[in-house]
């Protein structure tokens, strides 16, 4: 990782959040510290910049009063979509790409089951899917050619903009 750490005090300036809600989400498994996990006292945690991304995004899952259980697996997928991407494009970096390369992002929930990450920009030409269904354990990612259909509802979360109002 090539990022300073940063500390929860500058998460909390960051995001505009209390610690004790950051803290919690590390404590809920929700956001895995990149840098620095607390091991006691007088130890404490430090995040990337990706981190600081992944909070953002939790926070704004939160907002829509999904369990931290939830939110937890969403991050996780999140981030095990974004390994897809660095493999098959490692120039591809969260959240710097989303902030600076005209690269964007968004995740989409469909019938609270399928989970989407569409990609556009960047150097991948066409828009990219990416799925994952939360009832799989554990979720794989695999490619989709086009948008699942027919579904109820669907929850679209912009991603490059939590990226350019946090990461800056």
């Amino acid at each position: 990782m090539s990022d300073e750490p940063i500390a929860l005090k500058e998460v909390q300036l960051r995001l505009g959040v209390p610690q004790h809600v950051l803290i919690h989400l590390c404590e809920k498994g929700v956001i895995e510290p990149d840098f620095a996990e607390t091991s006691g006292r007088g130890k404490r945690r430090e995040f990337s910049r990706r981190n600081v991304f992944e909070f953002a995004v939790a926070l704004a899952l939160r907002r829509l009063e999904l369990p931290v259980a939830t939110i937890a697996l969403l991050v996780r997928v999140l981030r095990s979509f974004l390994r897809a991407v660095a493999k098959a494009d490692p120039g591809f970096l969260i959240p710097e790409s989303l902030v600076g390369d005209g690269a964007e992002l968004s995740l989409r929930l469909y019938d609270a089951e399928q989970l989407v990450l569409v990609i556009r920009g960047f150097a991948f030409g066409k828009p990219r899917l990416l799925s994952a269904k939360l009832s799989d354990a554990p979720p794989r990612v695999a490619k989709l050619e086009s948008a699942p259909r027919p579904y109820q509802t669907c929850i679209e979360i912009d991603l490059s903009e939590i990226a350019r109002r946090t990461c800056k």
